[in-house]
């Protein structure tokens, strides 16, 4: 393993994260079986486990209480030392941005469906002023927003072809019971509420069960 890398941890719900080798390839990791191990339990609390960053040797993630997981278990996912899940294997261009591969396999095929719209067409799009738009890329610190606008508008293309025009903005400030029920957080009872709070994938999730009904029931590995 020469040379090999971690170049980049991003958190994703409350027990996934995007981790990104030098190999040029992004894992998205499960930690849910790490965190029932007695050495890393305390990354069942929410707002540790969301706080991953690479150690200054890039070869492990660091929390701050001081759970640690190592390079091999991350490349070897599922067999490596650590109990590590391996939910997808995709290109580091495309990280961060799971509905890509529900956008591509859409028929009829959607057109240029890799563009990246500019964040005020999405704010447009999505029936937000530029304030809320703002406040959804801040919110998903310490994703960057140029990694966050390409998921948002991968969103929104996906939110266009399903829901009529200016329909968008209202459906995000009704009633979200997914999002309340699965983070166990009172205020995240809107889908804007989730996207503010940094939590998308509170939004996507159900979309995507919609559309590929047992999309969660077996592990796919995209390359």
């Amino acid at each position: 393993m020469p040379d090999l890398t971690i170049t980049e941890v991003l958190p994703e719900g409350d027990a996934f994260a995007w981790i990104t080798l030098s190999d040029g390839m992004t894992r998205l990791i499960d930690f849910r079986a790490l965190m029932a191990l007695r050495t890393h339990r305390a990354l069942r609390l929410r707002q540790l486990i969301r706080s991953p960053r690479v150690a200054p040797d890039a070869v492990h993630i660091v929390w701050p209480d001081g759970s640690v997981v190592d390079i091999l278990s991350v490349r070897d996912a599922p067999h490596g030392p650590l109990p590590l899940t391996l939910n997808a294997l995709i290109h580091e261009t495309r990280r961060y941005r799971p509905l890509v591969a529900l956008l591509q396999a859409c028929e009829p095929p959607l057109p240029n469906y890799l563009d990246v719209q500019p964040a005020h067409v999405i704010a447009a799009r999505l029936g937000l002023t530029s304030r809320e738009m703002d406040s959804i890329l801040t919110g998903h610190q310490p994703a960057h927003p140029e990694q966050v606008v390409p998921r948002l508008s991968d969103f929104a293309l996906l939110l266009t072809g399903l829901v009529p025009d200016g329909v968008i903005g209202g459906l995000l400030r009704r009633s979200w019971p997914y999002g309340r029920r699965h983070s166990q957080h009172p205020l995240l009872d809107t889908a804007l509420g989730c996207l503010r709070a940094g939590r998308i994938d509170l939004v996507e999730a159900p979309l995507i069960q919609l559309l590929l009904p047992g999309a969660f029931a077996e592990k796919d590995v995209e390359q």
